[in-house]
């Protein structure tokens, strides 16, 4: 701040560009302006302003309170149900080698996994592989195929190249069929259900089936009358990391703001990734950072979740920010890094609460299916996330998002879920979609630079709250009016 600049000029202290500069854009607590000007240097850097800036002073004590008398949490009278379904976690399971035959299981068990769902959706037909489209001439069949290529004919209409475990075959869908809408919407790798005929060397199709939730399902509500508060991106260590906001979100956990009948009833936090913002993830990310080092990002963040009253459960997925490998899926954040007491799942994972089978991802594919799909933006998550479990998969466009190749895709969305939570994208949104609330929890990051540059404008500070017994969600916004 300038003040803070021309104040230690009086006291005669030099300040390097680099720490001039440090000074001007940051708010630094007069504690530390205090000891600055006592430093027996002849000119100050920013190595030394960083050093006098402890991890004690980056959280705000005046944050911490204590429980008001009048506050009588409901859920602290609830034991936690908590269960991590495991063959959902890839932690401590990776067996990927970078072979060629690691990519052809791992697209074999999507295929086979994805298809077993098709097969349960009822059908007329009888069903075929590609081996067989020549010899059920006229005949009307239904055919399951992974899409390898997609383009449009002379005549507008689209073809599909599709493969399965026994070949290929080639598939038309006309453009005057009620399935040509859904045909247009189709990307690489989905797996759908096609139903038609074969005339020879071409399978005309005249109906698509995606694999998706049932259609008649309905929400499912738990017995406790208890809440869950979804997070995700909170950036600690960003220059952009909404402190006092965050602070605000810990005071209500203990009582100490409004609607404490709904704050009392929180017995579960999910925070979905990018915990904190991380080290060298985008280029000239340090000009952001003010804190530049991991393990004192994370330190942060157990100072931060201290605060948190011990009766409620803590449930922590990585995201692309955190100190795990870039590529899906993801494994537990490190014990050395994140030292809280807190359930670790990777990303994603799949974690029962109270009865409620919760589908956890980060959501980095949310980026490539909004770039593919007319009509989808980042002012509405859920409408992306909603594609995302139309067709059973979490990262359907292989090689637009990094993954690694193991045997088991933990991309599947294999079992139905109650609740998909998700971040990434900063913005808040929600939808029940055949009985599953897809639920985004937005950000604790102020709007950044790129996302000015992209007219990205997110919505930080608004934690949606899931009252578990009615199926409610809340939305709380806790930044200042």
């Amino acid at each position: 701040m300038q003040t803070d600049i021309v104040e230690l000029y009086k006291k005669g202290v030099r300040l390097t560009p680099e720490a001039y500069d440090f000074i001007e854009n940051n708010k630094i607590e007069p504690e530390v302006i205090e000891k600055i000007s006592k430093l027996d240097s002849p000119i100050i850097n920013l190595e030394t302003i960083e050093k006098l800036i402890s991890i004690q002073e980056k959280v705000p004590t005046q944050a911490v309170i204590s429980r008001s008398p009048d506050f009588k949490p409901l859920a602290k009278e609830y034991d936690s149900n908590v269960r991590l379904i495991s063959k959902s976690d890839v932690s401590g399971k990776t067996n990927c080698t970078g072979k060629l035959e690691d990519f052809v299981n791992y697209f074999r068990n999507r295929f086979q996994r994805i298809s077993k769902i098709l097969k349960t959706r009822n059908s007329p037909y009888p069903m075929i592989t590609t081996s067989q489209v020549k010899e059920v001439i006229d005949a009307k069949v239904r055919l399951i195929g992974m899409v390898t290529d997609k383009r449009i004919t002379k005549k507008g209409n689209i073809l599909f190249d599709v493969e399965d475990e026994e070949g290929n075959a080639k598939v038309v869908i006309n453009k005057d069929t009620d399935a040509f809408k859904a045909a247009q919407r189709m990307l690489l790798d989905d797996i759908v259900a096609f139903d038609g005929k074969s005339i020879g060397e071409l399978f005309i199709s005249d109906s698509i089936t995606w694999p998706d939730l049932p259609f008649a399902r309905e929400q499912k509500k738990a017995e406790n009358d208890l809440a869950i508060a979804y997070l995700s991106d909170l950036h600690f260590g960003s220059k952009k990391f909404l402190d006092k906001e965050f602070f605000r979100f810990i005071n209500w956990l203990n009582g100490a703001e409004g609607k404490k009948e709904l704050a009392g009833k929180i017995k579960y936090i999910v925070i979905c990734g990018d915990v904190v913002d991380g080290i060298g993830i985008y280029p000239e990310q340090e000009k952001e950072l003010a804190v530049k080092d991991i393990y004192q990002q994370y330190e942060l963040v157990d100072k931060a979740l201290e605060y948190i009253p011990d009766y409620i459960e803590v449930i922590v997925a990585p995201g692309n920010h955190d100190a795990v490998r870039r590529a899906e899926p993801q494994p537990i954040i490190p014990y050395d890094l994140l030292k809280t007491d807190v359930i670790r799942t990777s990303n994603p994972a799949t974690v029962e609460i109270e009865g409620l089978r919760h589908l956890i991802y980060h959501g980095t594919s949310l980026d490539s299916i909004i770039a593919s799909l007319s009509g989808l933006t980042y002012s509405k998550p859920e409408e992306a996330m909603m594609e995302l479990v139309k067709r059973r998969h979490l990262s359907p466009i292989y090689g637009d998002n990094l993954i690694v190749p193991e045997g088991t895709d933990y991309l599947v969305i294999e079992e139905e879920p109650d609740v998909v939570h998700m971040g990434h994208v900063h913005k808040n949104g929600l939808m029940l979609y055949r009985g599953a609330l897809l639920i985004n929890s937005g950000t604790f990051q102020d709007r950044t630079e790129y996302q000015v540059k992209l007219g990205h404008v997110p919505t930080p500070c608004v934690v949606p709250i899931l009252e578990t017994k009615s199926g409610r969600v809340h939305h709380i916004s806790f930044r200042e009016s």
